[in-house]
């Protein structure tokens, strides 16, 4: 008995011993290694407690995510670990601290999100954010997430340059950094997240370093503690330590990739590091780092700076840079001399030949670090991070030219690029008007604000273009062509040069459509417009008879109307309602002979939106012109306002109470009274009038073009909604299921289309009592079913019609809502249901010989200009003659395919066939449709086999 219990003894001091305390910190990252495989090679990171005895690894499992792992929670697997590794490597660094370096490869199935993760049995003891201090008992783990997908391309993850493993003093604020980079360029992002023991399992017991049982104070004094990680620098800080000793946290370092399917920034994976941080008793002050600002430099510039580190203690210092740079190839970066401590100040020079293999969007991150070395070699080292953003800029395109093609074209050439062996594309700018900007210092590409709008881009090795893209004479077209460097990496260039030409003004150039009065039925417009200044007086005589035509609405050619057959260049058009509706006009023009020879660009009035908020109005305001509203001589807009007096009572007269410089914030104003220092009254309504000015960049058209939207109205927090609107339906529409349904009015355009037809539309009007006058717009509602809560947002509507496009039937239902200048939406209007028009015909003879005519019993198609339309399924039966016994069979039902035109080939049910004769059948067809009467379609009739 007595050598049993020493045996049990025994045993249970070697468990003690295996499960003895180790863990400090890690992580893993992992990058691609195979262009044609899923092939990754992870990269375990390990910090462990030399004073343990234990060896990292003996109880540690590693999960691929994907059914495959190394080792056992049993322990015993460090070998099995060793073997397994491609890399394996251990080191003492301080401390009582080793690093563990393993390295594996695996290869995935196929794309999919995978979680790697390392977990083992324990941490070291005496963590005093874990179990208040006995954390022996306590799992590490670690886990890093891979999303691979085609359409994102070859990933590696985040990779980590700064150990995890920092010193600290008592009431001194602790800051990290992990020094990450991406290898392919992805966007990075930084957050914390609690200690974790095992997977979707967080530590039990975990306190965070502000929990005031932890920390109440901060460096520079004052409360709560301060415990967080900055989402875009990575910098972990923590204000302030309070008590000596060993604390762990965690955050994960997220990678994010612009995806051009999505058209957003897509969540690759994250890496996650678990790090502790050792915190004692000193009496020191923090170095410091003084590095260059964030800059941008022209790839194939030699980039060189110094990097100094202080130190108010006068203790020695070092400092170090971090980052993927340094591990580039070709042209990694330097920083030289090697770094070590040394007397303070310590300049280091940072050293960079860049080339075009460094462009990308995202600038490269240059971590810092600069560390003290006290005189008591016992006392810890305080720290300091900075970042330092360099992004590499490729160059600018050159040779940029532009000359008149024709009457309506320009053609535009350039060098070949520098950059076309890394294959970016070649994108074309075009702006009425130049504007001159100087394309360097982090101006990267086209700015905001310019008015330039991309109008095309074209292959690298491609020199030239011609631009037919609406070219009107008279206009000064400018150009500037910009590099896009492909993803993941992406970049921009710099702008070239700017090019610009004008056509000829040989036809009439509108230059002011301007409201002189707002009212709904009396409303005055003032158009404007020169001559045809340019234009060959031999061939075409003058004088010239103009002709104004009207459309109604921003764009489009509704409402069409000729107001005028005038030899004059000036209108006023009278008796319209400006209060709701922007208008259109152009200008057809007649030479003495009354031959129509062209006609102008058509241009817009300045239509005026508002926003009404809590003490506060947000105007904007836009117009379709063929000039610019966006001048770089000319870049105020004006904004006039009622009620500028004190008591906010004025209402008829309107003062200038601000202008707005869109060429830097666009066509936005935002009115909270600042001009005067008075707050917006929510009792009552403001009235504004918007002035524009615009170029045609063509010294024959004078300069400003002044131009004034419609006087709007509204309301400072209006918290009532409008009526509701209401749908226009026929006296005669039919109700179902307490929903109206209508038959679609583009029913008889059927038989001009295809069989294979899908692209579908519904066009709905609507009315609505505009009792305050301030519906800025509409909401359109549409559901498949009309079942309550299936209603989804499809579309908004300035004006009272809206056409629903992309439908694969005509059935569905409508509701449609307004909402007014607060913003705020009117209740629902009652359901309106358009339904299909179904329809099915079978012919009584066919002809199954084979000749390639007739040879199946089918339902009727083009040319015949009927089709099945709207069908959901089939079933067909052929009898004998006599209708008794079932010789054949179709149905549509469970088939993935179906064929809604049966095409029976005259055999039987067992493929033998048939004779010439005449055969019964029956064939029952169901409609997606609402109408219960119109659902479903029976045959009953005699069809003849002739062979």
């Amino acid at each position: 008995m007595r050598k049993s219990l020493f045996i049990i003894s025994f045993l249970l001091l070697a468990a003690v011993q295996a499960w003895a305390t180790h863990l400090r910190a890690g992580e893993i990252t992992a990058v691609r290694i195979s262009q044609t495989s899923l092939k990754f090679r992870f990269t375990i990171v390990i910090y462990s407690d030399t004073g343990s005895g234990v060896q990292v690894a003996d109880g540690g499992v590693l999960n691929f995510g994907q059914g495959r792992t190394i080792g056992s929670s049993g322990g015993g697997n460090r070998q099995k670990f060793i073997e397994a590794a491609v890399f394996f490597e251990e080191k003492f660094i301080g401390n009582n601290t080793a690093l563990t370096i393993f390295q594996f490869e695996h290869t995935f199935d196929g794309p999919g999100v995978y979680v790697v993760s390392y977990t083992e049995q324990n941490r070291n003891n005496e963590i005093l954010n874990i179990n208040g201090g006995s954390s022996q008992e306590v799992p590490f783990h670690i886990e890093t997430v891979l999303r691979i997908d085609p359409g994102l391309g070859i990933n590696a993850t985040p990779q980590l340059t700064i150990p995890p493993i920092d010193r600290g003093c008592i009431g001194a604020r602790f800051v990290h950094n992990p020094g990450a980079y991406d290898p392919d360029g992805d966007s990075l992002a930084y957050r914390m997240i609690p200690l974790m023991q095992d997977r979707g399992v967080n530590v039990n017991g975990y306190v965070p370093l502000n929990d005031p049982s932890i920390s109440t104070i901060r460096e520079g004094g004052g409360s709560p503690a301060r415990f967080e990680i900055d989402p875009i620098t990575g910098d972990f800080t923590w204000d302030a330590p309070m008590v000596a000793g060993e604390y762990n946290a965690a955050f994960i370092v997220e990678e994010w990739r612009f995806s051009e399917i999505t058209g957003k920034y897509e969540l690759l994976g994250y890496v996650t590091r678990d790090m502790q941080i050792l915190i004692e008793d000193c009496d020191n002050e923090r170095p410091q780092l003084e590095i260059p600002a964030d800059t941008c430099i022209v790839a194939g510039t030699l980039l060189e700076a110094v990097i100094r580190g202080t130190d108010p203690d006068n203790n020695k210092v070092m400092v170090e840079a971090f980052g993927g740079i340094f591990g580039l190839n070709p042209n990694a970066a330097q920083f030289i001399p090697e770094p070590a401590f040394k007397t303070q100040p310590v300049d280091q020079t940072f050293r960079w030949q860049t080339d075009l293999s460094h462009v990308r969007r995202r600038p490269y991150e240059i971590q810092f670090k600069v560390s003290d070395k006290p005189n008591d070699p016992q006392a810890p080292s305080l720290t300091d991070f900075a970042t330092w953003y360099v992004t590499v800029v490729a160059p600018a395109p050159t040779g940029l030219n532009s000359a008149i093609a024709n009457a309506r074209s320009i053609q535009l050439t350039w060098d070949d690029y520098v950059g076309r062996n890394f294959n970016p594309m070649m994108k074309i700018y075009r702006k009425v008007d130049s504007y001159d900007f100087d394309p360097e210092n982090c101006n990267i590409g086209i700015p905001e604000g310019s008015g330039y709008e991309l109008i095309d881009q074209v292959p690298i090795n491609q020199t030239n273009y011609v631009d037919t893209n609406n070219v009107r004479p008279g206009v000064n077209y400018c150009y500037r062509i910009v590099a896009e460097f492909p993803l993941p990496k992406g970049g921009t260039s710099y702008a070239s040069i700017e090019t610009c030409t004008i056509i000829p003004l040989d036809v009439p150039a509108i230059t002011n459509v301007s409201v002189e009065n707002t009212d709904i039925s009396n409303g005055q417009m003032f158009v404007k417009w020169v001559s045809p200044l340019e234009i060959d007086k031999t061939l075409f005589p003058p004088p010239f008879r103009y002709e104004l035509i009207r459309y109604d609405g921003l764009s489009g050619n509704g409402g069409r109307t000729l107001v005028t057959s005038t030899a004059d260049t000036t209108f006023t058009d009278t008796g319209l309602n400006t209060r709701d509706k922007a208008y259109q006009y152009q200008v057809k023009f007649y030479d003495a002979g009354n031959n129509l020879i062209d006609s102008s660009s058509v241009a817009s009035s300045v239509w005026l939106s508002a926003l009404g908020l809590v003490q506060a109005v947000e105007l904007t305001w836009q117009a379709n012109v063929p000039w610019t509203n966006k001048v770089q001589e000319y870049p105020y807009h004006y904004i006039m306002r009622n009620r500028t007096d004190a008591a906010a009572n004025d209402e008829n007269n309107f003062v200038l109470i601000d202008s707005v410089k869109v060429t830097d914030t666009g066509f936005i104003y935002f009115d909270d009274g600042s001009f005067n220092n008075t707050a917006l009254l929510d009792d009552r309504e403001y009235c504004y009038i918007v002035t524009t000015q615009g170029s045609y960049g063509n010294d024959l058209i004078p300069a400003p073009l002044l131009n004034q939207s419609q006087k709007l109205c509204v309301q400072p927090n209006d918290n009532v909604a409008p009526e509701v609107p209401e749908i226009d339906v026929p006296v005669d529409a039919e109700e179902i299921n307490g929903m109206i349904v209508l038959e679609s009015p583009n029913c008889g355009d059927l038989e001009n289309l295809g069989c294979a037809f899908s692209n579908f539309s519904n066009t709905l009007s609507w009315t609505a009592n505009d009792i305050d006058g301030d519906i800025a717009s509409y909401n359109i509602y549409f559901s498949p079913s009309g079942a309550d809560g299936t209603f989804t947002l499809v579309g908004n509507s300035r004006t009272t019609t809206f056409t629903h496009t992309g439908l694969s039937s005509y059935k569905g239902c409508y509701r449609v809502s307004a909402l007014d200048r607060s913003n705020n939406e009117s209740s629902l209007s009652a359901t309106v249901c358009f339904d299909n028009c179904p329809n099915y015909e079978l012919p009584n003879t066919f002809t199954p010989n084979g000749d390639g005519l007739n040879d199946t019993f089918r339902a009727f198609d083009q040319p015949n200009g009927k089709c099945p339309r709207f069908v959901k399924s089939i079933e067909f039966k052929v009898f004998n003659r006599w209708g008794g016994k079932e010789i054949f069979s179709y149905s549509t039902q469970g088939k993935a395919e179906p064929n809604f035109f049966i095409d029976w080939n005259g055999r039987d049910s067992s493929g033998n066939e048939l004779p010439e004769g005449t055969y019964y059948y029956h064939a029952i067809v169901t409609f997606d449709v609402f109408n219960p009467k119109k659902k479903t379609m029976e045959f009953k009739n005699w069809v003849k086999i002739v062979r």
